[in-house]
């Protein structure tokens, strides 16, 4: 115990300290307070057209439209009321109410991208029953929580009808709430450490002093599993996934009201070292619940797909680095999808980049093995990632568009989009993203504007991308691209200007540790779609304790393989793009729909003998090199890209040569 209070109490004078070094971030111009980062989101000001819009309309017809479909606790008043406790297998009291929180923010964001006003006051419900009733020390929810944890997840709620209406009342409601906290409630207790969240945007809008203190006084005490020493440690860290990706951006949300760089190198320290140590190919670290190393049989949670993503944002802003961008495209574009169902009508709890059958049974992992957890359900024993798989693609189209220190806009994150800019001069300004990214390996950005102005215009270069190509309308653009880096193009723009990109995907081969490889182009991850036999799940369905979907337009899925799937890679890294072939199929609907693929990649392969699934009802490790033989026969199979798949084998056991 001394040990951990000297190194923290050094920590600490490190904090002091750091706070006169120059600090690596730009101040923001704004009228609210000082503050230290490179980007600044504009949430829910984006409109998201093509294959995006798409997704978010599945969406709405799907699981985010039909909580009653979701059970328990998503088919009650939500947070517009009381949620009454039903038996005693819910979890603790303040358990129903974080669920419907991470499904009240998908809800709001989704409505307000989509224009849908009975998505919306669906959620307004909520966020008035909750304004309405403080309790009698202004803290906001019931007074029965034992934990604070859920107000940390609808404090984002709150946030996105903000950013939309400007409510005062929101403002003034979070601050009297966060004054009502000490130190020590928030520093000492699990999960309540993610309140500085909120507590430091209210900060933002307030300049209360006691609230930017309240902070930095609750993270200095430490007492959470992810706390300053041990994001800066290099160790390898073993806690429950959710609860890292949460407490991992704490400390750059504070780098960005304090400048002080010590917080600023322990949340990408943290986030670093988790790349290091368990992040698997879909681009989403392992969670089964716990971090769970690389090895490509282990899961993660659907909740982290979006906690991840959304933690990645706070260090993309505080840091300008493309890095963090690249990592949040991987995650939505790959892990994502690959989670539900293409309708938007099942989801799984655990998600595996290798998994060749999803019943009830099925559940490969240590954790809940052989239950019902990697199924494609409406809803699921555990209600927490059939709440926040509604977040993750519209907490994306936030942040596809942000603005550096001046106001200008800066396209982050890709897609089909259209973007409206109000410069610091006053002068309004619509840019249209036209493309099918990543589908596509061309963006273009034209400008609409009444009058010529001159600003810069900030776009991101894809780590993954050697030869970009930028032109100017037409014309090409002589600067340094830079790969995985921001480029600036400072110029008078006029109405009609034209930006193109073109970054060329080029399919590779990525040797994914002692296990296999993998095959990638662009952002994408490339899988084979394992053919599908499927059924209504009526057996094991009824273990969710009554919990279960009326509509049989949303059913429990049972989906078993009904083909080939044992496969290994006949070729390596040496000699791939000789051996496979990249096929353009021109196909032009929903990208995600299996057999829609705009682009398949054709790879030789070979059947691997005695690779069947385990005790009949699990996905099997993979076959290391010199254990396995291989049929004589060589094929050529087709891979498509992950999101699109259910059942999939995505790392390969490579044949040899």
């Amino acid at each position: 115990m001394k040990k951990r209070i000297w190194i923290l109490s050094i920590s600490l004078t490190f904090l002091c300290l750091s706070n006169n070094k120059e600090s690596i971030g730009q101040v923001i111009n704004t009228n609210e307070v000082t503050r230290y980062d490179q980007f600044r989101d504009i949430p829910l000001n984006t409109k998201p057209e093509g294959w995006l819009l798409e997704f978010l309309r599945r969406q709405q017809s799907g699981l985010t439209g039909r909580p009653d479909v979701l059970s328990y606790p998503f088919n009650t008043s939500l947070w517009g009321g009381v949620i009454d406790r039903i038996g005693d297998k819910r979890g603790a009291d303040w358990w129903r109410y974080e669920q419907t929180a991470y499904y009240t923010d998908g809800l709001i964001r989704l409505g307000y991208l989509l224009g849908n006003d009975s998505l919306i006051q669906k959620s307004k419900e909520g966020i008035k029953y909750t304004l309405d009733r403080p309790q009698d020390n202004g803290r906001l929810g019931p007074s029965f929580f034992t934990s604070q944890w859920p107000i940390a997840v609808f404090f984002r709620v709150l946030e996105a009808e903000y950013s939309v209406t400007k409510d005062p009342r929101i403002v003034e409601a979070l601050h009297r709430h966060y004054l009502s906290y000490t130190p020590k409630e928030l520093g000492d207790a699990k999960r309540a450490i993610v309140n500085i969240e909120g507590a430091l945007w209210t900060y933002g809008k307030t300049g209360d002093q006691r609230l930017l203190e309240l902070a930095e006084k609750s993270y200095a005490i430490g007492g959470f599993e992810l706390n300053l020493e041990k994001c800066l440690s290099s160790e390898k860290d073993s806690i429950h996934g959710v609860t890292y990706m949460e407490m991992a951006k704490l400390p750059a949300i504070l780098y960005t009201y304090t400048n002080k760089q010590l917080y600023l190198d322990a949340a990408v320290n943290a986030m670093k070292k988790l790349e290091r140590d368990h992040m698997l190919p879909d681009g989403v670290p392992s969670s089964s619940e716990f971090l769970s190393g690389k090895d490509p049989l282990v899961s993660h949670e659907t909740c982290d797909i979006t906690d991840y993503t959304w933690a990645l944002g706070y260090l993309l802003m505080a840091t300008g680095d493309a890095h963090w961008a690249d990592n949040i495209e991987r995650a939505v574009f790959n892990a994502g999808p690959g989670a539900v169902s293409k309708d938007f009508k099942n989801l799984q709890y655990f998600s595996s980049v290798n998994q060749v059958i999803a019943t009830g049974i099925s559940n490969h992992n240590p954790y809940k093995h052989g239950t019902t957890w990697m199924a494609y359900w409406p809803c699921h024993e555990t209600e927490c990632c059939a709440g926040n798989v509604h977040r993750f693609m519209p907490n994306y189209i936030t942040r596809m568009w942000m603005r550096d220190s001046a106001g200008n806009p800066v396209a982050t994150l890709y897609g089909p989009s259209l973007e409206k800019v109000k410069l610091s001069n006053g002068t309004e300004m619509t840019i249209k993203e036209t493309t099918s990214y990543p589908f596509s390996e061309k963006i273009d950005f034209s400008f609409e504007v009444s009058s010529p102005v001159k600003m810069p215009f900030k776009f991101r270069i894809p780590v993954w991308c050697d030869k970009p190509q930028v032109l100017i309308n037409g014309k090409a653009y002589k600067g340094n691209l830079k790969k995985g880096s921001f480029i600036t193009i400072d110029r008078e723009f006029k109405n009609g200007d034209r930006i193109s990109l073109n970054f060329p995907m080029e399919a590779k081969m990525v040797k994914w540790g002692r296990w296999g490889g993998l095959v990638e182009r662009g952002p994408l991850l490339y899988a084979y779609a394992v053919p599908e036999a499927i059924t209504i799940d009526t057996a094991t369905y009824p273990r969710l304790d009554g919990k279960r979907s009326n509509d049989p337009a949303f059913p429990a899925l049972d989906i078993r393989p009904k083909g080939n799937w044992n496969y290994a890679l006949d070729m390596d890294s040496t000699d791939f793009s000789k051996k496979i072939k990249v096929v353009k199929t021109k196909k032009t609907g929903y990208p995600l729909d299996p057999g829609n693929a705009p682009v398949v990649i054709r790879v030789p392969a070979r059947k691997v003998n005695d690779w069947t699934l385990e005790q009949g009802r699990f996905t099997p490790p993979l076959p290391l090199a010199n254990g396995f033989e291989v049929d004589s026969k060589r094929e050529m199979i087709t891979l498509v890209p992950y999101g699109s798949t259910r059942l999939r084998v995505t790392v390969f056991p490579i044949a040899e040569q």
